[in-house]
């Protein structure tokens, strides 16, 4: 697992973001203090845009073999979900099939193909890479239903839908906007019965909690997941903001998640070097801190801070040498539901999460700027 793969992925959030981590697990993680029983389980996932792009061929990707053999649930491993965020209007474009140099759509589709392989159960968010965004939620609409369509006409139907990927920053869109996407996606999957709707996906920024608010406000049903993305938390090794986040959120319907839908620690931002010693310490607090459990995340792949911006998480540097921070995220899988395992206790000396919040999915993710072909 030491070998890099051939991967590059570079990343959009705001004006110009890269988070590298080109095989990446989730899993369900305990929020609400005490870890929950076994029967609340883990629920384990990859989240990665380059699935087709392994070693320049999925289906030659030694890498891909290792996930089959030893991770996929289907064969008696972990894995069951896969995350990809899509831009938005993809099914506008022409797709002379799957293919992971193509367009948007054809990239889609070949993800869609290796997640169906795996047999993993596809997690979907829309975002804009190119600048251009729904002028209303009637023009939203049709887009996601073309999306869905488009899935299960593959034979693989989408589980779990994020309307609007981290409005509040890389998404760019006002409170408003975004809950009516939600509010769409919602009625969507209430008709289809064939997906869930996971709300907000906000970044844990200082200004997080009127935009939430504000967006709770505009929405027309209740959810029963809610993304959250705790960058600033974790480079600040402080938990105020993401426990700011959760707090607002409506705390009168039992069984709420939070997922935590993407993350990362990070090499370098926006042209700072931000080095090994501080990576491996943001995984720490991640992991050891924020979580309040030794989750496990590998990360492959290479997309190099440039001078002209961007970030970068990857554990792995171009050389395919690990960095520290692999050391800290690289520990062994955690026991399948029901097994007992080891855990670490959350910080004691910091103030109880809200106690609806029973659950955590964590994904450490990435957006991959994809060239809008033809």
């Amino acid at each position: 697992m030491g070998r890099r793969h051939a991967i590059t992925a570079i990343t959009e959030r705001a004006v110009v973001r890269a988070v590298a981590c080109v095989a990446t697990l989730l899993m369900a993680l305990a929020m609400a203090g005490p870890r929950p029983a076994a029967g609340a389980g883990y629920i384990d996932g990859i989240s990665d845009q380059s699935l087709p792009a392994w070693d320049g061929s999925f289906a030659d990707s030694p890498f891909a073999s290792l996930f089959r053999s030893r991770w996929s649930r289907r064969d008696s491993g972990q894995i069951s979900l896969a995350r990809y965020v899509v831009q938005w209007d993809v099914m506008t474009e022409t797709s002379r099939g799957a293919y992971p140099g193509g367009n948007y759509r054809e990239r889609f589709e070949a993800w869609l193909e290796d997640v169906r392989s795996l047999g993993l159960t596809p997690v979907l968010a829309l975002t804009s890479y190119d600048r251009s965004y729904p002028g209303s939620p009637g023009e939203y609409l049709p887009r996601l239903e073309a999306i869905l369509a488009r899935a299960g006409a593959m034979g693989y139907p989408i589980a779990y839908v994020e309307p609007w990927n981290e409005p509040n920053n890389q998404g760019g869109e006002s409170a408003s906007t975004a809950a009516a996407f939600a509010n769409s996606a919602n009625r969507v999957c209430e008709a289809s019965r064939t997906c869930a709707v996971i709300a907000g996906d906000f970044e844990d920024r200082s200004d997080v909690l009127p935009y939430e608010q504000a967006y709770e406000r505009a929405l027309t049903f209740v959810p029963g997941i809610w993304g959250v993305h705790p960058y600033v938390s974790v480079q600040s090794h402080s938990e105020s903001n993401v426990r700011r986040l959760l707090a607002g959120l409506p705390a009168h319907a039992s069984g709420r998640q939070i997922w935590i839908t993407e993350i990362g620690a990070l090499y370098c931002s926006r042209g700072e070097l931000r080095g090994e010693a501080r990576q491996a310490s943001d995984a720490a607090y991640l992991i050891d801190t924020l979580l309040g459990d030794p989750a496990l995340a590998p990360a492959h792949g290479n997309a190099p801070c440039t001078q002209a911006g961007g970030q970068d998480s990857e554990l792995y540097g171009s050389s395919g040498a690990p960095r520290a921070a692999a050391q800290v995220i690289l520990r062994p899988l955690a026991p399948s539901p029901g097994t007992s395992g080891t855990s670490v206790s959350p910080n004691p000396e910091s103030p109880p999460w809200p106690p609806w919040t029973s659950a955590a999915n964590l994904m450490i993710e990435q957006l991959p700027k994809e060239p809008k072909g033809s």
